[in-house]
């Protein structure tokens, strides 16, 4: 299944609404970076409604460690977590994906684990806790794929020292706002001289597989509670 998320701005130059499209299975794991101020979270939260809508049995797992108010719609609902609390969101998410991997588990249905500020998070823990948190995040990226299990990253930066070494296993990248030169060196090392200095807010580049460099705008959400509707729909399934 592939799923529409951002329009191209090439083919809206010319009036015509093209998607990006996203596929699971080619593309497991997302990661959106980019300054404050990018739209980096009205993008996220655009992404996880499209995903709840287009996978009916999707689950989600929302780990909001920066925990203002835009997923506050979900508070209360046993699978969304915040600041420290986030550490038990991820060995939930994680003890499940360890089920899957032994057989106890049979089930394949889609489930996403959403964390907000995955960076901050693990500044915000003692050393060898924050070394657990990221060895328990790059074995979901390294082998969740075969078991229909997901990362979505929503953070400033991209440093590789916040993944241990898994960072590559991000198929799916999507950058918003004008990035820095360590920004696009980090994650767009073949296509930087491509990059153009005019984001603006709500736009940036989507890269797939290390190919295919796609210039991207974040289209208008008509009807927010809707959207969230969608969001809590997959958190609570």
């Amino acid at each position: 299944m592939e799923i529409g998320l951002f329009l191209q701005e090439d083919f809206l130059n010319y009036g015509i609404q093209k998607y990006t499209l996203w596929n699971p299975a080619m593309a497991p794991h997302i990661v959106i970076f980019g300054a404050t101020g990018t739209g980096k979270t009205y993008a996220t939260k655009l992404m996880l409604g499209r995903i709840s809508k287009h996978i009916p049995d999707s689950q989600f797992f929302v780990c909001d460690f920066k925990g203002d108010l835009d997923f506050s719609f979900l508070i209360g609902d046993s699978r969304f977590y915040r600041f420290l609390d986030c550490q038990k969101g991820l060995s939930d998410f994680y003890n499940l994906f360890e089920k899957r991997q032994s057989g106890e588990d049979k089930s394949r249905n889609l489930l996403l684990l959403f964390f907000d500020e995955w960076a901050s998070y693990t500044l915000n823990l003692e050393k060898k806790k924050a070394e657990d948190e990221k060895k328990k995040l790059a074995t979901l990226l390294m082998l969740g794929r075969s078991f229909n299990v997901h990362v979505l990253i929503s953070q400033q930066r991209v440093d590789a020292s916040y993944f241990n070494a898994a960072r590559d296993n991000f198929n799916e990248v999507i950058a918003l706002g004008n990035l820095s030169p360590e920004g696009k060196e980090m994650m767009f090392r073949d296509y930087k001289d491509k990059m153009k200095p005019d984001r603006k807010q709500g736009t940036g580049y989507m890269l797939t597989n290390g190919t295919d460099l796609t210039p991207i705008v974040v289209p208008t959400i008509s009807d927010m509670n809707r959207l969230n509707n969608y969001i809590k729909m997959a958190v609570e399934r």
